[in-house]
């Protein structure tokens, strides 16, 4: 587990060298940061998704219904993944600029 000395002796060099103001700025700009990438690799799979199939989830949902072919349902099951995690990711960020304000 990370001690708060630790986290600090990595984001200090951030702050000595003037990028960040402080160390909780640094630390908030680097986290937004990876949960912004996370967001956006979510989003490439579900607009992948929605361009192979023409359709969004909702009515490839329907239409597969009990006749997806395996390669289909891999399709539906990391398309699936993608929107719960941008869902989660979204909300992530959210709560970190709330909390951070």
């Amino acid at each position: 587990m990370m001690t708060q000395k630790t986290i600090s002796s990595l984001l200090r060099p951030l702050v000595v060298s003037g990028i960040y103001k402080d160390e909780k700025i640094a630390l908030k700009d680097i986290i937004a940061d990876y949960i912004q990438r996370k967001i956006e690799a979510s989003s490439a799979v579900i607009k992948q998704m929605e361009k192979k199939y023409g359709k969004n989830f909702e009515s490839v949902t329907k239409e597969m219904r009990n006749k997806a072919t395996m390669s289909a349902e891999d399709d539906w099951m990391e398309w699936k993944a993608a929107m719960l995690m941008n869902e989660s990711w979204h909300k992530a960020l959210k709560k970190l600029f709330s909390n951070a304000a």
